[in-house]
């Protein structure tokens, strides 16, 4: 086992933007403008802790919303105005790739990969926009128009280890060796 001082960061993954594409003005004041959005990652990816590691880093899209969940959810903690946009997340989205191409950095696209798994095609009408029909698809994926089910955990994770095993094979879990041996080999 590698002492403390020896460890290193294998890998890591920044997922940030779900907050940050609040609607301006809206009332959780979470709202960071999207020029400071692709600022701030690239200070995160760029950063001297980062870069001393030297970590396989993964940038995360902000994932896709659901306005019509959001509605209900916001109305229920006693915001009148909406807080969210399917349209305006998904600006952040498309900037959070851009800074991944541009920095050079790997990019699990979420928002694409729950859209194309409710059935959206580039150039439709946004899925999640109360301007088009409710999604069951992507429903099932968010709990309150925004916060992940079990469904969109597993995809997350399937389409993280798909990516890694892509990316950095070596990497995959059935590639890596144990530090210590697994249960079996284990004495008893």
């Amino acid at each position: 086992m590698p002492k403390p001082e020896q460890a290193r960061l294998r890998f890591m993954a920044v997922f940030f933007g779900a907050n940050d594409a609040c609607l301006p003005g809206s009332a959780t004041g979470q709202h960071i403008p999207l020029n400071d959005y692709k600022k701030n990652l690239r200070d995160i990816l760029e950063h001297s802790s980062v870069v001393t590691q030297k970590p396989r880093l993964i940038l995360l899209t902000p994932p896709p919303v659901n306005e019509y969940q959001m509605e209900k959810a916001e109305l229920e903690r006693g915001y009148k105005d909406p807080l969210r946009s399917a349209e305006h997340t998904k600006q952040y989205a498309d900037a959070c790739r851009q800074v991944g191409v541009d920095v050079g950095i790997t990019v699990l696209d979420v928002w694409s990969i729950f859209m194309a798994k409710a059935g959206w095609k580039e150039g439709e009408p946004l899925i999640g926009s109360k301007k088009v029909a409710r999604n069951e698809v992507l429903e099932k994926l968010l709990n309150d128009g925004l916060h992940f089910r079990p469904d969109a955990y597993r995809l997350l994770y399937d389409s993280m280890m798909d990516l890694i095993q892509k990316e950095w094979p070596d990497q995959a879990p059935n590639n890596l060796r144990f530090i210590f041996r697994s249960w079996p080999e284990a004495p008893k």
